[in-house]
């Protein structure tokens, strides 16, 4: 069995279950995991932190089809892209360059409606008959889904589009950090549903360490950080900087939302600097 991976903004209503839908009616032995449905809508930064930190905990071989695409029906492409050992599937928009960059990218296609309407056709268990139209909203229904349905039927990638070239991928970089003055300058990539913040900085981009104090600016408000390795190393409603379970710095409040506190929302630039090295006992 090979698997597909389904990331998407659309939350857990109908969206997901015709897109589950038409894969089992392209291929009824797929296996579909559906690993996020609730990234925040249009926001391509979350999607591709989601994306990056995800998709390698699938079983070797599986297709990501990832769709958070606010350009839907415009100018952007639509692609499938191998990479190391998984396929990812969506719009080219900087969603899914993080993960293809570092699985190492091996080739990729633009993605056809014309030639996946025509495999769809013979394909499609389900009631819709005739030819398989492409509608101008919901391209994860209608192209990139029957793509990855096609691929579990061993269908290859240059059946499915025209080839392109590693450089012609849209990039967005997840990691960005700054150094400025005795301050690093990072990215707000994530926020999850209990407030906790993603930063687009690993631990030793900016020389973390569990001594002393630290201090984050969020325009002209600043606000005292321990820094720790768990939420219980503060007392509660404390904030704390942490090494997350994905390796990429975050900021949370003990029990508490520390976007809600601070005011952030994913894009935001904040600064991070270490005070002192006094470590504080409770």
């Amino acid at each position: 069995m090979r698997f597909i991976g389904l990331i998407t903004d659309y939350g857990y209503g109908y969206y997901v279950g015709v897109l589950e839908s038409v894969i089992k009616s392209i291929n009824e032995s797929a296996g579909v995991i559906n690993v996020d449905h609730e990234v925040p809508g249009f926001d391509v930064i979350a999607g591709a932190y989601v994306v990056r930190v995800s998709y390698y905990w699938l079983p070797k071989g599986s297709i990501i089809v990832a769709v958070v695409d606010p350009g839907v029906g415009g100018a952007r492409r639509a692609l499938a892209v191998e990479a190391g050992d998984y396929v990812f599937i969506g719009p080219d928009n900087g969603l899914l360059y993080p993960a293809i960059v570092v699985e190492g990218f091996k080739r990729g296609v633009e993605l056809s409606p014309g030639k996946i309407s025509k495999l769809v056709e013979s394909k499609f268990k389900g009631k819709i008959g005739g030819a398989w139209a492409l509608s101008a909203t919901f391209h994860g229904r209608d192209l990139f889904g029957p793509a990855a349905a096609l691929l579990t039927l061993g269908y290859d990638l240059e059946d499915l589009g025209s080839p392109i070239s590693f450089n012609d991928i849209e990039k967005l970089e997840l990691e960005y950090v700054e150094f400025e003055g005795s301050s690093y300058r990072v990215k707000v990539v994530y926020i999850d549903r209990f407030g906790n913040t993603v930063l687009s900085c690993r631990p030793q981009q900016i020389e973390f360490n569990l001594e002393g104090e630290y201090e984050v600016n969020v325009g002209n408000r600043a606000f005292k950080v321990s820094p720790a390795v768990k939420f219980s190393d503060v007392r509660e409603g404390e904030l704390l900087l942490y090494v997350n379970s994905f390796n990429f710095m975050e900021l949370a409040i003990n029990r508490g939302s520390a976007s809600q506190k601070l005011g952030l929302r994913v894009g935001d630039i904040i600064t991070v600097k270490r005070l002192n090295m006094l470590r504080r006992h409770f």
